[in-house]
């Protein structure tokens, strides 16, 4: 089993953006050391799950909401817990998310000597009216000193996330954000599509008719236009979102993509052994309560079978650009099946050896792919809403 990896969601954030579905909460400072103490208390109660294996954690993520608002002595608080409880091994991966907003050198030093190695920024964009329409509180020149001020700072492993498709935002405005993003040299970034995701004031505005958003063909063209474009500028695209500099790929978050377990902390935090997925409360009154009386905070889980396991590798694995290696007996159910032989003809996948990849005409539609390859493998016939136009 490969050594795990830690999860550390932190909720609070200076605004709730319209389009964030994450858990959040709108920053309470007098409850940053509660919250803090009590991660702390579930991960030492929690890090020897015998489900976990034995190793000690390869990558950590701290993740949210907004990490940075935390003082980093207190996000020191969370390292210690890991390393006294069940231990970072040599030269782990260690990740903290930050946005531009709450960003200076003399924070993100502080991070640097707390034992972080790599930093996330929340840019999103290199546009100012794209910004204003995500309700960022930060704009472009915040944006750019904020992976000046990291630099500084001494982290030589920064990812920036972006977003495309932002309503009343156009493919020009895209495109200028990608040309920055590129002469700052962030060794990864991420180029996340926008999903309006339920319960958003973003999917409210949706449903009344008040927000226009691009088209799948749209997206799709972006979508390629984008990977030409990084990978021109030396850019590795492994994952459909993410693209790395040569050894730059997220450790933390190709463990998901592989099936690697991992511990979540804090509100909602999911985590996962290799068989059982469970999750923490949502809401941070729960949350505490919880931890604070000595129980788990844990508030559901789901045993996942064989079948279910092996359709999320499949679904995983094909969003990468290493696919994935299918066992004998599904390798030869593919062998026989015309659905993949089209799709394999048409040049949406390939099948070198036992090793399934989709192709670069093929990563847009990814996730449609991993459905009908997964459907042809459970012997069940896609549905015509869901199965690609593919002759």
């Amino acid at each position: 089993m490969s050594a795990p990896g830690l999860y550390v969601h932190i909720p609070f954030c200076p605004q709730i953006c319209p389009y964030c579905a994450f858990a959040k909460v709108l920053d309470r400072p007098d409850q940053h050391q509660r919250y803090i103490d009590a991660v702390c208390r579930e991960l030492e109660a929690s890090c020897w799950r015998p489900q976990l294996g034995t190793g000690a954690f390869a990558t950590v993520f701290v993740g949210g909401g907004t990490p940075s608002l935390i003082d980093p002595p207190l996000l020191a608080q969370v390292l210690d817990a890991a390393q006294h409880g069940r231990g970072l091994a040599a030269g782990a991966e260690i990740t903290v998310e930050a946005n531009p907003g709450s960003a200076d050198a003399e924070r993100f030093a502080a991070l640097r000597r707390a034992g972080f190695n790599r930093l996330s920024i929340g840019v999103q964009a290199f546009d100012d009216v794209s910004l204003r329409s995500l309700g960022r509180v930060h704009d472009v020149a915040a944006a750019a000193a904020a992976l000046n001020a990291a630099r500084l700072a001494g982290f030589d492993n920064v990812s920036l996330d972006l977003i495309s498709g932002v309503p009343g935002s156009g493919a020009g405005a895209w495109r200028a954000t990608i040309e920055r993003a590129i002469g700052l040299q962030p060794e990864h970034i991420s180029a996340y599509a926008l999903t309006v995701e339920e319960g958003t004031w973003f999917a409210a505005r949706q449903a009344a008719g008040q927000l226009k958003t691009a088209s799948e063909a749209e997206e799709a063209e972006t979508q390629v236009w984008t990977s030409r474009r990084l990978r021109e500028a030396g850019y590795e695209h492994y994952e459909v979102s993410n693209f790395a500099l040569p050894g730059r790929r997220s450790r933390h978050n190709w463990g998901y993509w592989s099936g690697v377990p991992y511990l979540g902390v804090g509100v909602s935090a999911h985590s996962y052994d290799g068989c059982t997925r469970s999750w923490n409360h949502p809401d941070l009154h729960h949350y505490f309560e919880a931890v604070e009386a000595g129980d788990s905070p844990r508030a559901g889980s789901e045993f996942l079978d064989r079948e279910t396991r092996l359709c999320e590798r499949i679904w995983l694995g094909l969003r990468t650009c290493e696919g994935v290696k299918l066992a004998d007996r599904d390798l030869e159910t593919l062998l026989t099946s015309e659905r993949l032989n089209q799709l394999c003809g048409s040049g949406y996948l390939s099948l070198d050896g036992a090793r399934l990849c989709v192709t670069d005409s093929g990563r847009p539609l990814a996730d449609a792919l991993g459905i009908e390859v997964t459907t042809i493998l459970e012997g069940v016939r896609s549905k015509p809403a869901t199965a690609l136009a593919v002759t």
